[in-house]
């Protein structure tokens, strides 16, 4: 299956824009300002860092296109867009009003920016073109990200 940049860049943006939706709605649940409350902000506002940084390298991988078709990895990466816990439009919003407590949308969160990691990762290995250091950014940004939520559970 043949993906084109544009495709990818699509996926990576919803991904990025719900994460951005659920670390503000997340933030705006809790009362009192908290470290929690402003993890959350400061996540919300690297979301869309990294969406101004796909915008940019849609040209770039305009010209690109994704082969997965050679060993299933299509499956793999539909999958893992599917499975992404913002991989479908408007779900941030909608996710972080279903949790209780922080502690539920920080569990939440450590698992977006793990499935994060690990899409980007599938991506990068298919990336051909001088995008690889962008992309490998990406992820190196979002492994922070879980660095830092991990270290308030």
């Amino acid at each position: 299956m043949y993906y084109s940049g544009q495709e990818i860049v699509e996926i990576a943006v919803r991904i990025e824009e719900n994460g951005n939706e659920f670390y503000n709605t997340a933030a705006g649940m809790i009362e009192e300002s908290t470290d929690i409350r402003g993890l959350f902000y400061d996540l919300a506002e690297k979301e869309i860092l990294h969406i101004s940084i796909f915008q940019k390298l849609a040209g770039k991988f305009d010209a690109e296109t994704f082969d997965f078709g050679d060993n299933d990895a299509s499956d793999y990466i539909n999958h893992l867009a599917e499975s992404n816990i913002f991989g479908k439009p408007d779900s941030g919003k909608t996710l972080a009003l279903s949790l209780k407590t922080p502690r539920e949308c920080l569990e939440m969160a450590y698992k977006f920016e793990n499935d994060s990691v690990a899409f980007y990762t599938e991506l990068l290995k298919y990336t051909r073109s001088d995008s690889k250091k962008l992309v490998q950014q990406i992820i190196d940004e979002e492994k922070e990200h879980a660095a830092e939520i991990k270290s308030f559970l």
